[in-house]
């Protein structure tokens, strides 16, 4: 009896310890990717604020449902830039983001900018009862960048729009509520944004310690 409990300690000891190389060896085949933060390159953003900080955040968050990436989150990302004295402002090259990278440990990284983020009316008022429409729309230019390279292996454009009926009435009433303008318009966006990159998949070629 003693023989064959040790017999099922050594297998059972076995079969964790399989269990962990093989989920060491699925980690270490996920590239890593920073998400740098997004440009704001708006000009009807009117008071909506903040647009192009909260797609950094997007990305990070729909990036990790993929389960296809070791992905640096926003803190941690600061914080080893500002250890390495790192900044980035306008368009990154190749040279900076080969440097970015290797200071950061990752083998891409997704960069861009919110080109629009913000609403006009479309109708003609008469008088002083009016109908029209508020056109929301929010776009945002995504490039994935080789850190090895330096070279943009994939880019989107995406834009998102919507609309609702605007009544009022000597200036008042009616309306959409524009507080619920990412939700409604830019995170939208941003998701199809990566489905996109999830289906051209361009890391394909990607190969663990490379």
């Amino acid at each position: 009896m003693r023989h064959f409990s040790s017999i099922g300690i050594i297998v059972t000891a076995l079969a964790f310890t399989l269990l962990i190389g093989v989920g060491s060896v699925s980690a270490q085949t996920k590239p890593k990717l920073a998400v740098l933060e997004f440009k704001n390159k708006a000009d009807n953003q009117w008071w909506w604020h903040g647009g192009a900080e909260a797609a950094q955040d997007v990305f990070v968050t729909e990036l990790v449902k993929l389960d296809k990436f070791i992905v640096i989150d926003r803190e941690q990302l600061e914080e080893i830039m500002q250890a390495r004295n790192l900044t980035v402002s306008g368009e990154i090259d190749q040279k900076a983001a080969i440097k970015i990278g290797k200071a950061l440990g990752v083998n891409y990284l997704l960069t861009g900018a919110v080109t629009e983020y913000g609403s006009k009316n479309v109708g003609i008022p008469g008088g002083g009862i009016s109908a029209g429409k508020k056109e929301f729309v929010a776009s945002v230019n995504s490039q994935l960048i080789d850190t090895k390279t330096g070279n943009v292996i994939w880019s989107r454009a995406e834009t998102n729009k919507t609309d609702s009926i605007k009544v009022s009435v000597f200036g008042v009433g009616g309306g959409v509520d524009e507080n619920r303008m990412f939700d409604q318009v830019l995170k939208p966006a941003l998701v199809n944004t990566i489905t996109n990159l999830k289906t051209a998949n361009p890391m394909r070629t990607f190969r663990p310690g490379s």
